[in-house]
């Protein structure tokens, strides 16, 4: 005989934090995993699956009810309208029905990194303890901290959890318990045999969802309650299946027919207007079951090196563009490139070439501002959006001509012409028949190149008349004997980089010095320093006419940028100085008053306008077999070969060839700063070759040395101390942001 024991009794709840921290990096592992997924997450990704049911575990794992039941807590954080629909998607629901759907919702519409912001409210992490044991993982606030950061890194993930109950091919498996055989009476085996052979005759198995015990939890709960437990299963099962019953005679007269099929569109699943979503496991399953499911040996997907010049979208730009700007809903994104387009004029702009199964597309891009209003955009990202300029279908390519060292290319179109929009509209009005950009790199453009060509030999177009290739050899014949022309002789083409060229005199080094770097305590305007104690320390830097003050010396972050155009620099006393400008009025102190009186002399240079900014000009560098000219093209070049020659550095007067690479730390203030070729000449004359990639230098550095026997030296700290190191660390620092990034 048996002892019913209450309906609501619950064993005593025991929990612990020892495995939080386990815990979070397992949640960290698959958020890193789905970022790089480039496709909607659903259920049939495993990373996916493995979220959805970590997250339930967060929410679960702690709950006094030991239930998983936490509906009953999240829905005090819901307007009443929404409680109601999610109530009606899910049907005749229990509250674990609940949870899961809102879960799954909750994902699907991004919704839920708001519910855990609400959850880090001081005020609101009172109601968690009417629900959540201490021990929980919600009621850990550094672990409910970590989950919210994760859990907004995947804002531009699009999730798309889509499946009903009715999908579901078979129930998911319970746990199986040993235990001691009960004779039954007669009637409860025929209400018993009654009731297997209904669920046998059923097509499709019935709403149900077995409650799961994990394993290691099955030894502490005593027969009582398990009996308990199948007791009110079974109550649900039979009201679920009277529901269902009612529901399909209700539905049987407004069916519709059954020959007509109604197609799913991409717009309705990403309604997320879905019932519960069908996972591994709908139970709660405690961190310790979930740590243990892990795999050891785990594989772990690479991260996708990018080459020079490539670009990844994230998912949130791939779909974005599938819905708003692509042609075809088939349309892939195959590869994507930046690259520039204006480079021999003052117009030079950064363009986004994306290549599909079925077009080349061209995008701008432009950050948002606060009182931007873009229109009918592409939203990608929460810093700003894409607008599409031009579309090259395969099959509309005539012709794919590339430049000496595929440093630039033209795609020409046929009679057809391209597409291009107006305010984010397509115009198909033929008057668009080429297109030129520039990778300005050997390597970065011969990858884009055949990625280019590949693409529309294998183009998902019907394609009657492939493109010609055109490589190098057309541009050749307009640059050589221009060049030639320009020169006065004749020459031989043995490399060429497009650069930024900047020609540094003599006596133009000492405005170059006019920079300085080091600590300086800052103090308020008014308040007396006494000692350096009472002022705060800032790493200052003087970069061209900005006096910029950083936290540290590793210049990552910047706290204050002066202007010193129009500025006033005094001395107010041995070791301090004040600085008025539009910015306001500072005080600093220097450790010494030699620093002092060499902080005060170039502040008072610069001020004065005694310094002018360099001008680098962009252009293509040639490296002959007796000097390196420098030529810019034309607007028309690629059809009427029109240059003009800026200078031309003689081979055999450089003495000193220095090679200046990109900082490592691609944070600091300089991260951007574009690697240099730096030749210093006879006359002392240093010229200064600003490119694009660090492989672009070395191919620059190896073309000089071979031909003109001048072996290059990197710039480095022992290098930094001498005079023409100096000179060309400070004016590589004042560069610092030439090439669009």
């Amino acid at each position: 005989m048996y002892h019913m024991l209450p309906y609501a009794y619950r064993p005593q709840a025991n929990y612990k934090r020892t495995q939080h921290g386990e815990f979070q990096n397992l949640v960290e592992g698959y958020v890193n995993k789905i970022l790089r997924e480039t496709d909607i997450v659903d259920a049939e990704n495993p990373n996916g699956r493995k979220l959805f049911n970590s997250i339930d575990t967060f929410f679960s794992y702690g709950l006094l009810t030991g239930d998983g039941t936490y509906w009953r807590c999240i829905r005090t954080f819901l307007p009443r309208a929404e409680q109601k629909m999610l109530i009606a998607e899910c049907g005749n629901a229990n509250d674990r029905f609940l949870s899961v759907g809102w879960l799954k919702t909750s994902f699907n519409k991004g919704t839920l990194h708001f519910i855990l912001l609400a959850l880090n409210n001081q005020s609101n992490k009172a109601y968690l303890t009417k629900f959540y044991h201490i021990n929980a993982c919600i009621r850990n606030s550094g672990l409910l901290e970590a989950i919210t950061q994760f859990i907004e890194k995947l804002q531009p993930v699009q999730f798309a959890f889509y499946s009903t109950r009715q999908l579901r091919a078979e129930p998911a498996p319970a746990a199986v318990i040993d235990s001691t055989p009960t004779q039954l009476s007669l009637r409860a085996q025929a209400r018993q045999r009654k009731l297997t052979e209904k669920e046998a005759s059923q097509d499709t198995v019935p709403n149900v969802i077995p409650t799961e015990i994990p394993s290691i939890l099955s030894q502490a709960i005593d027969q009582d309650v398990l009996l308990d437990e199948l007791v009110r299963t079974r109550h649900n099962r039979l009201n679920t299946e009277l529901f269902d019953a009612q529901h399909e005679e209700n539905n049987e007269d407004n069916a519709p027919s059954p020959s007509v099929i109604v197609e799913e569109k991409l717009e309705d699943v990403m309604t997320k207007k879905m019932s519960c979503v069908n996972m591994e496991s709908m139970n709660p399953d405690g961190i310790e079951h979930i740590l243990a499911s892990v795999e050891p040996d785990d594989m772990v997907l690479p991260e996708y090196n990018l080459a020079d010049g490539e670009y990844q979208m994230s998912q949130g730009d791939v779909l974005h563009l599938a819905i708003n700007v692509f042609e075809k809903s088939s349309e892939k994104i195959i590869e994507c490139f930046k690259v520039i387009e204006s480079f021999h004029s003052d117009n030079m702009k950064l363009r986004y070439l994306v290549m599909t199964n079925y077009n080349v597309y061209v995008f701008k891009y432009r950050t948002h501002t606060q009182n931007s209003s873009p229109g009918k955009t592409t939203n990608l990202s929460s810093e700003g959006f894409f607008i599409p300029l031009f579309r090259m279908p395969h099959d509309r390519i005539k012709t794919i001509k590339i430049s000496v060292d595929n440093l630039s290319f033209m795609l020409e179109a046929n009679e057809e012409g391209f597409s291009h929009y107006v305010h984010s509209e397509e115009k198909d009005d033929q008057t668009v028949f080429a297109y030129v950009g520039s990778m300005a790199g050997l390597e970065s453009g011969a990858h884009m190149i055949n990625s280019l060509i590949n693409l529309v030999e294998h183009s998902s177009r019907q394609i009657t008349n492939h493109a010609e290739v055109d490589d190098h050899i057309g541009y050749m014949c307009m640059l050589q004997p221009n060049l030639e022309k320009q020169l006065g002789r004749t020459i031989d083409v043995r490399a060429a980089t497009l650069c930024f060229w900047y020609e540094q005199t003599y006596e133009e080094r000492e405005r170059s010095t006019a920079t300085k770097s080091g600590f300086l305590f800052k103090s308020n305007i008014g308040n007396w320093i006494k000692s350096s104690d009472e002022a705060e320390q800032k790493y200052c830097m003087i970069v061209g006419n900005n006096f910029n003050v950083f936290a540290d010396s590793t210049c990552k972050t910047e706290e204050l940028v002066i202007s010193l155009s129009g500025s006033s620099i005094n001395s107010t006393g041995r070791v301090a100085f004040q600085m008025k400008a539009a910015e306001g009025t500072f005080e600093f102190e220097c450790p010494t008053q030699e620093d002092q009186i060499e902080w005060t002399r170039i502040l008072t240079m610069i001020a004065e306008n005694k310094t002018t900014q360099p001008y680098m000009a962009s252009c293509l560098a040639v490296v002959t077999e007796t000097c390196i000219a420098l030529v810019q093209e034309g607007e028309k070049f690629w059809s009427d070969g029109f240059l003009r020659l800026l200078n031309e550095v003689g081979g055999i007067n450089v003495k000193q060839s220095v090679v200046v690479r990109q900082p490592e730390d691609k944070e600091s203030f300089f991260g951007n700063r574009s690697p240099a070729l730096c030749l210093v000449t006879k006359d002392d004359t240093i010229h200064y070759f600003f490119v694009r990639f660090d492989k672009e230098l070395e191919r620059l550095a190896s073309a000089v040395q071979s031909s003109y026997g001048v072996r290059w030296a990197k710039l480095d700290d022992d290098l930094i101390k001498t005079p023409i190191g100096k000179i060309i660390h400070n004016t590589c620092c004042s560069a610092n942001t030439l090439w669009p990034v």
